[in-house]
């Protein structure tokens, strides 16, 4: 499964279109909030399913709630992160991807790109495709699942790209869903 992840687009649809159609062919695209009316606008325009979240410029609604959890093989977590903190730190974020069993977490709200892994989670923030923070580079990412031998166990690589299609950062991550034993 192929998932264009972005966040805090902040109404800069060129380069939200340019990044989703530099990544293609995807499955689908998560926006992380800071400005559903963007994503809204995505849905017209692409042909993939978009599931997007309110962050803390937006109005939660009944199609933009606080957070998202979907079924991508893997129990994927997708919030912005404001109402958990997350400038402040990853703590009540992991807190709650512990008590939900999310494995894989997208969040925004920092505008910064990264990603790790705390007690067996991928935690991916794309950036921003309008102001980064902590790097010049506009970014998104994309988080590709697979699943090998018969569900035994999941790789995922979540890859931080430029709207022009540079890879800034990869990383792959192995899930093994019937063990605590998740690495790196």
């Amino acid at each position: 499964m192929r998932l264009c992840l972005v966040s805090d687009s902040h109404r800069h649809r060129h380069e939200l279109l340019r990044a989703v159609k530099t990544l293609q062919p995807l499955d689908g695209i998560l926006h992380a909030g800071d400005e559903t009316s963007d994503a809204a606008w995505l849905m017209e325009r692409v042909d993939w399913p978009v599931y997007a979240v309110a962050g803390n410029w937006d109005a939660v609604t009944s199609a933009f709630p606080h957070e998202r959890i979907l079924n991508c093989g893997l129990k994927v977590l997708l919030t912005h992160g404001h109402k958990l903190r997350v400038k402040e730190g990853l703590t009540q974020l992991q807190q709650h991807a512990d008590e939900i069993d999310a494995k894989v977490v997208v969040y925004g709200h920092t505008h910064k790109a990264q990603t790790v892994v705390y007690n067996g989670r991928l935690y991916v923030n794309p950036g921003s495709l309008a102001s980064p923070r902590g790097g010049r580079e506009r970014t998104c990412a994309l988080l590709e699942i697979e699943c090998l031998r018969d569900e035994e166990y999941y790789q995922v690589r979540a890859s931080h790209v430029t709207v022009q299609g540079d890879i800034v950062h990869s990383f792959l991550h192995t899930f093994h869903p019937r063990s605590s034993d998740n690495r790196t």
